[in-house]
């Protein structure tokens, strides 16, 4: 029983003991290169896993940034759907903040004519977004659906430390005369 021992660093052993040779003394264990280098390596990866750890932080903060977002922009939507099919036309509304559960939101809805197609160009002169502008050639049904419809889309715009994020919906509402 007297060779189970725990071994300790810079233990020493003398002759006899496995590590000797030729009568010298030797000292085991660890040296301080050793235990530097080891403190070296513990530190990289623990900065590491601490960085990784806020990284995560901040993909989650703007997930849920981004569900608060679409959950109001998706409430405010559904209301100009259904003031549509209520038959009243809807108010196009200035820019307004809403109050968020995490921060605050500016929130800003624009309805556009389509534009209508007479031999592949624009009939109205009336100004209209690239958006609204469809890349496909013009058809009959186009014509015909853009004296029915128009572009209705809600943007939720927020800051997000150094830019600004936003969500957008889009749809075509009935046109009201």
């Amino acid at each position: 029983m007297s060779n189970l021992r725990a071994f300790t660093p810079l233990e020493t052993r003398y002759k006899g003991s496995p590590t000797v040779a030729s009568g010298n003394l030797f000292l085991t264990g660890f040296t301080l290169v050793e235990l530097m280098i080891s403190v070296l390596i513990l530190g990289i990866g623990l900065t590491s896993v601490a960085n990784s750890y806020i990284l995560a932080l901040r993909g989650a903060n703007s997930a849920q940034n981004n569900i608060s977002a679409l959950i109001l922009a998706k409430e405010k939507f559904d209301n100009l759907e259904f003031v549509s099919l209520k038959g009243v036309k809807p108010a196009i509304a200035a820019e307004e903040t809403i109050k968020g559960p995490i921060k605050d939101y500016k929130y800003q809805q624009t309805i556009l004519k389509l534009p209508e197609f007479a031999g592949g160009e624009l009939a109205d002169a009336e100004p209209v977004s690239v958006e609204a502008i469809s890349p496909e050639p013009a058809t009959v049904e186009s014509d015909y659906l853009a004296k029915f419809l128009v572009s209705a889309c809600s943007t939720l715009t927020w800051p997000e430390k150094n830019s600004s994020k936003n969500v957008t919906l889009a749809t075509y509402l009935l046109r009201k005369k």
